[in-house]
């Protein structure tokens, strides 16, 4: 957690600590990242495990250090450095159309007083947000800050990378002098994440991040129930009379979502780095095996989920031990694939109904016919449906012994 606060003998003092999970655990989302790897090798049925756990970067000290590759497997394979890499050239290049369309959309609400929807006294609390904090989350901070009607308490980044839960709240501090705070976590990975309660009403704000990437799994084949597991995780979190602002791309159009997920060496790079992570951890237990040289990225647009599907496809066949089993993966016509990434893109009525069942009412929803990306505004005013809140329960309830 990064706490940024003005105290009269310095003009910024920083603090950062652990506070998501305890000491003991700290290696809470090593062994999350374990369990879904592992299960996505097992069973090609489970898809969009991994979405989450490849934002991470991969440490200069371990296995993948000292590997004999022809490149540099650290800094091309770390998920958060590709993700970097691969928003960085996109909007070099304006091949990125998903944050313009995030940027226009918020925007468009602005301008059509989406800050009128809004508590009078407010505590923004960003999910996901990652290295895009000054073309989304920024402009609607702004906007509230200049209208005279309204006032910031504070501000809270929720990442699953810590360098972006930092900057995050280090941004929102030094750009409007608010209080801010960084979280290390994800509202699929943690039962309860460890922000601090302030006198704001809560709103929160999602662009893209783990909502758009739920899986579908043999157990739970519609990503639509993980979904409404995590609005209803929301609610439970910030309280009735919290309020949520959430962009969504309706584009269902096949041929336009896999132009729009073309792999470039970086995508491609992001993505697979979960083989990478793997090596690290020692689950793959050849730390000299080239990720890049064994698989390739595919996409393919899945109509029954309305999902863009991100798919590791393996180039050629050959064996890999992983944890302590080898284990064959076929090249060739018929090549082996495991589906590392769900991108959904449902229309209004699915993320209505995902919302009302999680105990939200959807207060607006901002949209022009050229934009593809919607907005919702919707507030908690009641519990979650009890099947929701029995699902959670069972989520945290401990493994039976076998």
């Amino acid at each position: 957690m990064l706490n940024v606060r003005e105290r009269p003998d310095q003009e910024e003092s920083r603090r950062i600590i652990n506070v998501d999970v305890p000491r003991h655990r700290s290696d809470l989302y090593d062994r999350k990242f374990i369990t879904a790897f592992l299960n996505t090798i097992d069973n090609p049925t489970n898809q969009g495990l991994l979405t989450t756990h490849l934002f991470y970067d991969l440490p200069s000290s371990g296995p993948l250090a000292s590997s004999s590759l022809p490149y540099d497997p650290i800094n091309i394979l770390s998920g958060g450095k590709a993700w970097e890499r691969h928003i960085d050239d996109s909007i070099h290049n304006n091949t990125y159309s998903l944050l313009d369309n995030d940027e226009d959309v918020i925007k468009y609400a602005i301008q059509h007083s989406l800050v009128q929807t809004l508590p009078r006294t407010i505590k923004f609390v960003s999910y996901g947000g990652g290295n895009a904090f000054d073309r989304k989350e920024f402009r609607i901070v702004n906007a509230v800050v200049e209208d005279s009607n309204r006032d910031v308490s504070d501000f809270c980044a929720v990442d699953i990378l810590e360098r972006f839960a930092i900057g995050g709240a280090v941004a929102a501090n030094r750009l409007f002098g608010i209080r801010s705070q960084g979280v290390v976590g994800d509202i699929l990975c943690n039962g309860k994440l460890a922000i601090d309660e302030t006198t704001g009403s809560p709103v929160v704000m999602i662009f893209g991040g783990s909502f758009e990437n739920t899986p579908s799994t043999s157990n739970a084949p519609d990503p639509r129930e993980s979904t409404a597991i995590a609005w209803a995780k929301m609610n439970i979190q910030h309280g009735l009379g919290s309020t949520v602002i959430k962009t969504f791309d309706t584009d269902q159009d096949p041929a336009r979502q896999e132009e729009a997920y073309s792999p470039s060496k970086n995508f491609e790079a992001f993505i697979l780095s979960a083989f990478a992570r793997a090596i690290q951890l020692g689950i793959i237990e050849d730390a000299s095996y080239d990720v890049l040289e064994n698989w390739r990225l595919k996409r393919e647009f899945d109509l029954q989920l309305s999902s863009v599907k991100l798919i590791a496809e393996c180039k050629k066949t050959h064996t890999l031990k992983i944890n302590g089993t080898n284990r064959k993966f076929l090249g060739g016509e018929t090549p082996d694939r495991r589906t590392i990434t769900l991108s959904h893109k449902w229309g209004d009525l699915t993320h209505i109904d995902i919302a009302k069942r999680a105990g939200y009412e959807i207060k607006h929803i901002y949209s022009n016919d050229e934009n593809p990306v919607h907005l919702l505004v919707a507030e908690a005013t009641k519990r979650p449906d009890r099947d929701l809140l029995d699902m959670i329960n069972q989520q945290s309830q401990p493994p039976l012994p076998h």
